[in-house]
């Protein structure tokens, strides 16, 4: 891998440094900033060499300990890594697999491919949901909730939530840091069922790409949709804007010809019927 501007701005006599000495902050992180823009722009594929220590000690003037914090961040948000020998290479971009058909267990489906998420809220607020969102749920008195979702460092999808604050009268960012929503709806007796979805190709815009830590304009895949439990109660009415490294996995059947049904279609049904029986008895068993 070549750093090529790099190189020419920190060495060219009459060019300005890449690195702010003054008030640009830290030189470690100014320097991780710099590198990161440049392997996302340059698009460099998975085991691309970085320069050496040396080399990047020649092209920004700084100590090898700074250098060294600076290829730290890049091994910390997941886009390095660092081998004894073969100094840093960009490393494989974590790849997020869930199934259009499955609705909610997002931490279930990444356990699945060996791969845990992890949760940041940015804001638990009162909020009327949009048109739509109201039609959904049947309400304007509702939380918006705004989650960040990470494979290890690397966000992979925004979420923008609202739920009806009378079934949830109790949330906030501390209880719903690193947890499950659907989870949280279970323990306060409201099972989810699943709901109709959506999915349609969108661009990031300055405030997904800042929060997605990608650039601008790149294309996302956004999920919108609505979960309502076993008695049609809307539960929640969301979008989420997943990055593009992102996988739809999708269980495609053959429609089966009229006036026969296939024993696929029949074993279905008997599991639905199961799901709903088990819905309506842990309701019961919650009203007595």
């Amino acid at each position: 891998m070549s750093l090529e501007p790099a190189v020419t701005a920190a060495e060219q006599p009459g060019r300005t440094s890449p690195l702010n000495r003054e008030d640009g902050g830290p030189l470690h992180a100014q320097i991780r900033d710099i590198l990161h823009r440049q392997i996302v722009d340059m698009g460099l594929s998975p085991g691309s060499s970085l320069p050496t220590e040396e080399e990047l000690q020649r092209q920004f003037g700084v100590s090898r300990s700074v250098v060294r914090q600076a290829l730290s961040g890049l091994a910390d948000l997941g886009l390095i890594r660092r081998q004894r020998g073969r100094g840093s290479v960009v490393a494989a971009t974590p790849v997020l697999r869930r199934h259009v058909q499955r609705a909610g267990g997002l931490d279930e489906q990444a356990a699945e491919h060996g791969q845990r998420l992890r949760t940041h809220v940015l804001a638990v607020e009162p909020s009327a949901p949009p048109e739509a969102g109201m039609e959904a749920l049947g309400t304007t008195n509702t939380w918006r909730i705004e989650r960040v979702r990470y494979l290890g460092e690397v966000p992979v999808a925004f979420m923008r939530t609202w739920v009806p604050r009378d079934f949830f009268p109790h949330f906030t960012a501390e209880l719903l840091e690193n947890a499950s929503l659907l989870n949280l709806m279970r323990d306060h007796g409201y099972h989810p069922a699943g709901g109709p979805r959506q999915v349609q190709a969108v661009s990031a815009d300055h405030e997904l790409a800042r929060k997605l830590n990608i650039n601008t304009r790149e294309p996302l895949l956004l999920l919108q949709g609505v979960t309502r439990d076993a008695l049609g109660h809307g539960l929640e009415w969301f979008n989420v804007w997943h990055s593009p490294n992102t996988v739809f996995d999708v269980d495609a059947q053959v429609t089966t010809q009229p006036g026969r049904v296939s024993q696929e279609h029949i074993r279905r049904l008997r599991n639905l019927t199961q799901q709903l029986e088990s819905e309506l008895a842990d309701l019961e068993r919650g009203a007595h």
